[in-house]
């Protein structure tokens, strides 16, 4: 079963119907979040004081019929029914008490990736006056083709292919005949395409820093030589100045004259230093 917030972004303009008109919306949808095919079907029913059921049929790979419940805090409500074998047709009814009503049938799953056939052949118990129906291409669908009408093609930002068709004054028992067929090579929903093409474009988006070679500098024998020469140079030069430093400021004690470090008698007064 598709999941709850999956159907409720599907069920936008499908659960409320409502008008003058009796009329009807269909969605087919195949491998959406799951490898099977999901229809969502709602309607509007003209007499609301009728109390003859509404009845139309479903595939015969059919897997579950649910109907569909609004609950009082807005959550939907999920309640399978089973169906009617008539004529070699599987059909759903729907109560006279229920003016206005949505389903979701999930066919069988496909066991694995591959060729895909999908079939359904249409009926209602009365006449609608206006009814529309729209087949979802999966985005991991290759060589996509339906028969049934000729509709209307539109795509939305991801790439994802919608063929619509309005249909006027169908009458009671009228059969419509739709089939679809693709090639669903990997066996992808269309959820895990979607996933797919989002961790992708996130990727893309990241900064890529350029990788640089480390150069590394060949030392000769003679370098670490040189370097150590020039150590010893500044180290000389240094203890020289702080020398020369100390032996200029050395004054004596007995008369005050600057005198050598390396002297023991003043050499302007004579005095033993």
């Amino acid at each position: 079963m598709m999941k709850i917030s999956t159907i409720t972004l599907l069920l936008i303009g499908v659960v409320s119907l409502k008008g003058d008109l009796k009329h009807g919306r269909m969605s087919i949808i195949p491998e959406y979040d799951q490898n099977l095919v999901t229809i969502l079907f709602s309607g509007h029913r003209l007499d609301s004081e009728s109390t003859v059921p509404f009845q139309f049929t479903v595939p015969d790979d059919v897997d579950s019929v649910s109907f569909i419940q609004n609950k009082s805090g807005g959550e939907l409500d999920f309640i399978q029914i089973p169906t009617q074998l008539i004529n070699n047709q599987k059909w759903v009814e729907v109560s006279s008490t229920l003016p206005e009503f949505a389903f979701m049938i999930n066919s069988t799953e496909f066991n694995e990736p591959g060729n895909r056939h999908f079939e359904y052949n249409l009926i209602f118990s009365e006449k609608i006056i206006e009814f529309n129906l729209e087949i979802m291409e999966p985005l991991a669908a290759e060589n996509f083709t339906y028969d049934g009408f000729d509709g209307e093609t539109s795509k939305d930002a991801h790439g994802q292919t919608t063929h619509l068709v309005q249909w006027t004054n169908i009458s009671a028992n009228d059969a419509k005949s739709i089939s679809l067929s693709y090639l669903n090579a990997r066996g992808l929903s269309t959820k895990s395409v979607l996933a797919e093409l989002m961790g992708r474009s996130q990727k893309e988006m990241r900064p890529t820093m350029p990788v640089e070679k480390v150069k590394r500098h060949k030392l000769y024998i003679w370098e670490p030589l040189i370097a150590l020469s020039v150590v010893s140079v500044l180290i000389i030069i240094i203890l020289l100045n702080v020398k020369n430093k100390n032996e200029s400021n050395m004054n004596c004690s007995n008369c005050g004259s600057k005198i050598k470090s390396s002297g023991k008698f003043c050499p302007n007064c004579g005095g033993q230093l």
